[in-house]
Formats: C-alpha cells, sequence, structure tokens
C-alpha cells in the first residue's frame, strides 16, 4: 500500500500539520504522556483544560499545530482561549510551535485566567532519509464520531527503523499532528494520509464511517495477517555477511514481533537471521516463515563475484597500534614495530589501493571515511549533516563497495570512525547519538556490512550517557591519567557499564603523548614547543604506564588504538620492549567483531 508521490497538489492541505514520532505508538496510547498540570495549587480548582497532541517528534524548523480543549459538564470538548509558552523554539499565539535547533522542549497552554495550565513534549531531531513508510493501520471501521490513533514506521536505505518527522492529512474527519483520528458525522469511506517532510514517500489508510450501531460485536482477537522480512533486497560481495530480521503484522494492522525460521540459498544463514553468502555471484534468496500459521516472506539476495575471492588475511587476535602508522596509502612508517592496525585519514581516490596494501602487509585498517579538520564539516560554526553526507556519497562507487565489503569479510577492516569526540566543543554542541544513529544508518546503505563506529575521549563515554546509541556498532574510548578523572579499573569499568547500556561494543585507546605521568617534581607540566611529535615531553605516558595500561585494556575491547605514532616515542628501547609486550598479549586473545552487539 505505500506509495511515492509529489505534495504539490494532492498534499498541499495537508502542509499545516505536524510531525509523528515514528516507531512508538501514538500519544494518544502513549503512558508516559505528560499528566496535565495546574498553576494554582488550591485542592478546590481542578483543570480539565488539555493540550493537544500530549507528546509529538518534529523535525528541525518544522512547525506543529497544538490545540488546547476543555470539556464541559457532558464530557463534550470545546475550544478554550489560550495564552502558549514554550521552554524552547518559538511558539505563535495560535499555538503553532518550531524549533531551529535539536532537543527536547515543553510547550504550556494556560487557560483563562490562568488558573489552568496544560503541557506537552515535543521532540525536535535533524531530518533523515526516508525510504518506505509503513500506515498502520492499513484498514480500519469506524462509527460516526468516533476516534482512533494511527501509527507509521519510516525505514531508511539500509532497511532499518529512523526516526523522522510527518505530516498527516485526512477526508472524512480530522487528524491531529501525533496520527489521532476523528471521524465526522457522515458515513462513507475515507483515506488517512501519511508522508515524510520532503514529500517524497508516503502511505494511505483505508478509513470506513458507518453510523453508529446500538451495540456494536466487538472486534475478533486480532490473528497474525503477514510476515516481512528485512531488508527486502540485498547486493554483497561473494563471502560478505548480513543482518536479517522478521517482523509481523497482524489482522488489526498493528508491526508484532514473530517467531521464524531462517532459510537461504546462495549461502548459509543461522537461527537468528546472520548471512553469509557463499562463493558463487548471482541471484539467490532469504526465506522467513511462520512456523504456526506458514506465512513467509523473501528477501532478493544479489552476489557480486565480479572479484575473485580475497585471500584470508592473516591478522589475528585483537587488533592493535597507534593512530597515523600509514606514511601514504601503500607504505607504513618506518617503525611500524609490532603494530597490526591503525586509523588514518581515510580518501576515495585511494581507499581501494590501502585496502589491498593493507592485505598484503597483513595489516588490519579502522576507516575514517569522514575524517578530517572539524572545519570541512561546520556550517556558521555547528556540525552540519549535509556537508557530512556529501563527503561520505563519494565513497559511493561499486569499486568502493567491493573493496570494504571484502576487507570486511576477510578481516582486513575493523570498522570505520564516524567521527571523532562529538563531545567536543568546536562540534558547536548540536551532535547527539540520534544523530550519530543516523549518519551510521546512512553509511550501511553504502556498507551493510561494515562496523560503524565514534571515537570518544578520555571522559566521552559520559557523554548523553542517558541518551542511547541505536544503531552505532562501537565506541573507542581513550584513556589518559587525568581526563580519564580515576584510575584505570574504576574508569574501565564505568566505560564497560556505558557501552552495555548503549548496545555497542567497546573499543579502547591510550593518549600516549599527552595522558602519561607527571613530572618528577610532583607538578603538572605540559608545556612545550615543537610540532605534535615533540610537545609536552613530561605528559607522555612512560614505558611502565604503557605496559601496565595497554595490557589492562587490550583484553576489554575489539581493539587497541593509540594516540598516536610518534616515531621518536616508538624508538626508545624501553617502549619498544612495552609495545612488544601489548602486541604478545593481543596476539593470544580470540579475535572479536566490532559490529554492535558482537
Amino acid at each position: 500500500m505505500t506509495y511515492t508521490f509529489k505534495l504539490s497538489r494532492r498534499l498541499a492541505a495537508s502542509r499545516s500539520t505536524a510531525l509523528l514520532a515514528l516507531v512508538v505508538a501514538v500519544a494518544a496510547c502513549d503512558s508516559e504522556t505528560t499528566a496535565p498540570s495546574t498553576v494554582n495549587s488550591s485542592a478546590s480548582i481542578v483543570s480539565t483544560l488539555s493540550v493537544l497532541p500530549r507528546r509529538v517528534t518534529a523535525e528541525v524548523n518544522q512547525p506543529i499545530q497544538f490545540r488546547a480543549v476543555q470539556q464541559d459538564p457532558r464530557g463534550r470538548e470545546r475550544r478554550t482561549q489560550t495564552v502558549w509558552s514554550s521552554t524552547g523554539g518559538v511558539v505563535t499565539t495560535d499555538g503553532t510551535f518550531s524549533s531551529s535547533v535539536a532537543g527536547t522542549f515543553k510547550v504550556i497552554g494556560h487557560g483563562r485566567g490562568w488558573r489552568h495550565a496544560d503541557t506537552a513534549v515535543v521532540n525536535v531531531v535533524p531530518p533523515d532519509s526516508v525510504a518506505r513508510l509503513d500506515l498502520s493501520p492499513a484498514t480500519v471501521s469506524l462509527d460516526t464520531n468516533a476516534r482512533r490513533a494511527f501509527s507509521a514506521t519510516a525505514y531508511g536505505p539500509d532497511g532499518s527503523t529512523v526516526t523522522v518527522g510527518l505530516t498527516w492529512s485526512a477526508t472524512g474527519g480530522t487528524i491531529d499532528a501525533d496520527g489521532g483520528y476523528t471521524a465526522g458525522a457522515a458515513p462513507g469511506t475515507y483515506r488517512v494520509i501519511v508522508a515524510n517532510t520532503a514529500g517524497s514517500v508516503a502511505d494511505t489508510s483505508i478509513v470506513t464511517i458507518s453510523a453508529a450501531a446500538a451495540a456494536p460485536a466487538p472486534d475478533p482477537a486480532p490473528t497474525l495477517a503477514a510476515v516481512y522480512v528485512l531488508p527486502a533486497s540485498a547486493t554483497l560481495a561473494t563471502g560478505a555477511s548480513q543482518q536479517f530480521k522478521a517482523y509481523g503484522k497482524n489482522s488489526a494492522g498493528d508491526s508484532v514481533p514473530v517467531a521464524v525460521s531462517f532459510a537461504a540459498t546462495g549461502g548459509t544463514i543461522t537461527s537468528a537471521g546472520l548471512y553469509t553468502a557463499g562463493g558463487t555471484g548471482g541471484g539467490f534468496r532469504v526465506i522467513a516463515k511462520d512456523a504456526s500459521t506458514g506465512k513467509a516472506d523473501t528477501s532478493a539476495v544479489t552476489l557480486n563475484a565480479s572479484a575473485p575471492p580475497p585471500p584470508s588475511s592473516s591478522a589475528t587476535g585483537i587488533p592493535f597500534g597507534p593512530f597515523g602508522l600509514w606514511a601514504s596509502a601503500t607504505t607504513l612508517e618506518a617503525g611500524a614495530g609490532p603494530f597490526t592496525t591503525s586509523q588514518n585519514s581515510t580518501d576515495p581516490g585511494t581507499i581501494v589501493t590501502q585496502i589491498s596494501a593493507a592485505r598484503t602487509m597483513k595489516q588490519t585498517l579502522v576507516l575514517a571515511m569522514t575524517g578530517g579538520a572539524h572545519s570541512n564539516y561546520l556550517t556558521n560554526g555547528a556540525f552540519d549533516l549535509s556537508k557530512w553526507k556529501a563527503r561520505m556519497d563519494r565513497f559511493n562507487t561499486s569499486a568502493i563497495r567491493n573493496a570494504v565489503a571484502q576487507g570486511v569479510s576477510d578481516g582486513t577492516i575493523v570498522g570505520n570512525s564516524l567521527m571523532d569526540e562529538p563531545e567536543f566543543k568546536d562540534w558547536g554542541g548540536v551532535v547527539t547519538k540520534s544523530m550519530l544513529d543516523q549518519m551510521a544508518s546512512y553509511a550501511k546503505g553504502y556498507f551493510p556490512s561494515l562496523p560503524m563506529g565514534v571515537n570518544h575521549g578520555p571522559g566521552g563515554y559520559r557523554w548523553r550517557a542517558t541518551e542511547r546509541y541505536r544503531v552505532v556498532d562501537y565506541t573507542v574510548n581513550q584513556y589518559a591519567w587525568v581526563g580519564s578523572k580515576g584510575d584505570l579499573s574504576t574508569w574501565r569499568t564505568a566505560v564497560l557499564s556505558q557501552a552495555a547500556l548503549d548496545g555497542v561494543t567497546p573499543a579502547f585507546s591510550l593518549n600516549l603523548l599527552n595522558g602519561g605521568t607527571q613530572d618528577t617534581d610532583g607538578t603538572w607540566d605540559c608545556t612545550g614547543t615543537g610540532g605534535l611529535g615533540t610537545r609536552a615531553p613530561n605528559c607522555r605516558m612512560t614505558a611502565s604506564q604503557l605496559d601496565n595500561w595497554g595490557s589492562g585494556l587490550v583484553t576489554s575491547g575489539c581493539a587497541l588504538l593509540m594516540w598516536r605514532y610518534d616515531d621518536a616515542f616508538v624508538a626508545r628501547t624501553d617502549n619498544k620492549q612495552s609495545f612488544a609486550d601489548i602486541a604478545a598479549r593481543a596476539a593470544s586473545l580470540a579475535s572479536q567483531s566490532c559490529r554492535r552487539g558482537a
């Protein structure tokens, strides 16, 4: 029932409707709605003012129309004169709210005389790419003047759910910004339409309105109507992997969990839906089937065998090495030593060559496709997601996609860094975990098997600790003696705890050059001259600290990185021994994927 169309004519009248928070039920069914508040605390005054919608998600700069109603003694709603205010953004005298920045805000409606008030919550998020909308229920029958809640789920280009704003329109009745539909008084067949804010994707439900019966029969218990498998299609290199998921839709049009068995051609698939492609190119299938009803769905899988299967990497254990280890796209620094991995700025013109070179040298890569100076991604001093996406788009070629898929499959590529230290003030304070999830989803649209990560500074694991990563696979957490604010064991436990809450796989890093011990006189002297390699010699880690802290962290994550390669530091005899000790420890450990939940 999903279809795409232009809104220039068909939805022109619907632009004033506001936006909906997706994936969750609409506010009419939400148990977390904000309770009405009363400005006057006198027990003799009972507020009957209600602000609608109760809870809604908007995109930046998108208007949301709020309204305030009161109930008369017979329980009938009527509009009331209202004074509006908000804790952020702008709300006009008619209750229209908008915000130019992301965040969570309250919109307050004050009744006549300010005796009664009620509060609604609006969550403002950056825009995101939408490939498909799924409106529920698909069909519904209502009595005249009855109310029904509609909800929608949005899917990004990679098939994962995304949170975006929507516009709603309806015939035969009225619909609120949260998808709450109220039928009119005229029987007939009507429509509810939901679309993304760009007007490029939409879905429609059919509403049949009938005159109210004296004693309507209760609706039958909903049953499983269909099974859906995501992604609906996938293109992989031979030997690559892809995670498939399934969900059901019941006869009431609601999305429901479903227990399915997976089967596949052209490769193998686990009971949890992880598909591993075989070595032969062609068109194949992944099938998800519900055992109790026999309902099933199929995803089309295309395996690309244009390149011969890559040789197996000899890299074993936990990847270990400093940032900036590569002198060029094809050569390592002279003091490469025992290191097995490095994160370097990644260029679309040389990435294919570097992946091949790393494979030959038995090295692994942490890519940084969108690395470089902060200023490359700022507009008016704040992070600009469109500039980030434009950089990522440069990697969307068949040659790069195939090279990356092969590198992930044979272990040459550890992951890709989406951003370095989002908690850093130079990003303008607009970056959230939700935004980083959007970035991960966008990148996975090109590279579905590539783990996506975020680099955090010494205290960065505490950044937005109450928010949750939903798509990001791993976080790199850097330890420094002062910046981490605690001994290694305490700090590591806190990082692992936060990683578990976020569902990400932890990785670690050491700040070699500016994260070490104090001066011999007990002072903290981090002054000095020269470039990064010669600055702050008294803040560098000692060989003992390097050995102790590195050995303590390499056992706890999917990789151990270090900031950063410095030829003089690496060449010191005592440091060489410490690096060798850590490398031996890393090689003795079982390798661990940096994929989410690994």
